[in-house]
């Protein structure tokens, strides 16, 4: 415990990544957390989020099988810290400790579906700003801080693109990236991360 801010280590440094994060999308060095969770323990109280994460039919819930599991880690202390504002969320990760998150982020780090070559010339022009941080396929990314989005729901990113092109999902970055995206535009990356094979509903 540090006497003067009266956090743990491991929460300043999430903190600390948090705040990187939301400058900028994607650094150019590797980043230097882990999130070194059980993921049997975090199996055992995935019940508050089976009804929503657990279901495929919910189509603007993001699924979580195979997400990095630093991003989930800085995702839910940026709900815990109001950064996020959906209420639900907000409410439920202020419910869990640092070590519930990272068993958490261990239980949904797994599986990614396994990847498969892509039919070529099928990105849409669009994807070209996407893959310096997300991966050319949305799996690979250049940092665990950023989200993976291969496999997402369409629906999901969907809305995720028209926040930050409205401005009422805060990024600077990625709101950038999303300011001119048309909704041809924002329809047609969906269509195309969401058809990858990657994140799985879990």
């Amino acid at each position: 415990m540090n006497a003067r801010t009266g956090l743990r280590p491991s929460r300043t440094v999430f903190r600390f990544l948090l705040g990187i994060s939301m400058l900028m999308l994607c650094s150019h060095g590797p980043s230097a957390l882990s999130a070194e969770g059980d993921p049997a323990a975090g199996k055992r109280r995935t019940v508050t989020c089976n009804g929503c994460h657990g279901q495929a039919a919910m189509k603007n819930v993001p699924s979580l099988g195979g997400q990095n599991a630093v991003y989930f880690i800085a995702a839910m202390i940026a709900y815990q810290d109001g950064v996020r504002t959906h209420a639900t969320m907000r409410d439920v990760a202020k419910a869990w400790s640092m070590q519930d998150l990272k068993n958490f982020a261990a239980w949904y780090a797994e599986p990614l579906a396994p990847a498969v070559d892509p039919p070529a010339g099928n990105a849409p022009p669009a994807a070209a700003r996407c893959a310096t941080c997300h991966g050319a396929d949305g799996r690979e990314t250049a940092t665990p801080d950023v989200p993976r989005i291969a496999g997402e729901k369409a629906g999901y990113l969907t809305q995720v693109l028209q926040e930050y092109r409205a401005g009422t999902r805060t990024h600077e970055v990625m709101k950038q990236q999303a300011a001119d995206l048309s909704d041809d535009d924002i329809a047609a990356l969906a269509r195309h991360f969401s058809g990858h094979p990657g994140l799985q509903v879990k």
